[in-house]
């Protein structure tokens, strides 16, 4: 019997827990998968001697508290997919999401972002932090204001040019099949950038630009070739350099649709099949205005 995919969703009685259903809609739809609504209590890690009798009356009505508002949250799920409702208890709330993910055999942990965000963009919180350094299922991150469209039309894949990029490729290719959405691959250049103090070099500045897209351009190409070797994905697949005196400028010089998702790898620094966030990628979310998932390193990186 084929296991049905299936996400855990952070869900909080605010507008973030709120944001992160509709980032959990937008992916189910996606890919036919269900929904685990979990709302995470914390449970206390300096228990006194002698608990007061009423300690555990509280915990009884808060976890029953607790059930009504993912219950209700599970209401406005739209009835076409399929969702359920659990309240964990853990010493900390990635702990108890990490937990959920592994009990349930997720496929992905989706959150929300922290109040602060602007122009839906990202303020990655203490709880996206921490899965976003040891969560071992790709998490997926919902900006600011965030609704689910009607259907995700579009992935992004941000490539690195360094060792390990095969990672992410191997999960779209897993993702996209028998998909009809289009697939972007693209690579991030830092044009202008300001050299290190006491450089020697003194090739002109825009040499080295059009030298780092061409080396893009061909890294591209190796990833087009890689991905459509194994690939059997039904939308349009299309390559695209950005550059930008930034990362987040070059972020932003790109086309970005509402209904569109971004995908990113983890940092060669991390743990085999464990996410760790790296520089470029936490970057970019400065200048994301969709969704961006990360996903893990390989179980067995190449080696370099």
């Amino acid at each position: 019997m084929t296991r049905v995919s299936n996400y855990v969703v952070a869900y909080e009685a605010t507008d973030r827990g709120r944001e992160a259903i509709q980032l959990g809609i937008a992916l189910a739809r996606l890919t036919h998968a269900e929904l685990r609504l979990c709302m995470i209590l914390a449970r206390s890690t300096a228990i006194p001697a002698k608990v007061h009798p009423s300690t555990h009356d509280f915990d009884v009505l808060l976890e029953e508290q607790a059930e009504q508002w993912v219950a209700a949250a599970a209401a406005r799920v739209p009835s076409d997919l399929v969702v359920s409702t659990h309240v964990l208890w853990a010493d900390s709330t990635s702990e108890g999401l990490i937990e959920a993910a592994q009990r349930f055999q997720s496929d992905r942990i989706v959150v929300g972002a922290m109040r602060g965000g602007i122009l839906n963009r990202f303020t990655i919180g203490s709880v996206a932090n921490a899965l976003l350094h040891a969560s071992p299922v790709p998490v997926a991150l919902a900006p600011h204001g965030y609704r689910a469209p009607a259907a995700v039309t579009r992935i992004t894949c941000a490539i690195g040019t360094r060792p390990g990029w095969q990672a992410l490729l191997d999960s779209m290719v897993t993702l996209s099949e028998g998909l009809h959405v289009d697939l972007r691959f693209v690579t991030l250049v830092e044009a202008d950038a300001p050299r290190s103090r006491g450089s020697q070099d003194t090739t002109p500045r825009h040499a080295h630009d059009d030298s780092a897209k061409a080396d893009s351009v061909a890294h591209l190409n190796e990833v087009l070739a890689y991905f459509q070797e194994r690939s059997h994905s039904l939308g349009t697949v299309t390559t695209e350099v950005a550059s930008g005196p930034s990362v987040e400028a070059a972020v932003e010089a790109l086309d970005w649709r509402d209904d569109e998702i971004a995908f990113v790898g983890s940092s060669r620094l991390a743990s085999p099949s464990r996410i760790f966030l790296g520089i470029t990628a936490h970057r970019m979310l400065h200048g994301l205005p969709v969704p961006l998932v990360v996903v893990p390193n390989s179980p067995h990186p190449a080696s370099t």
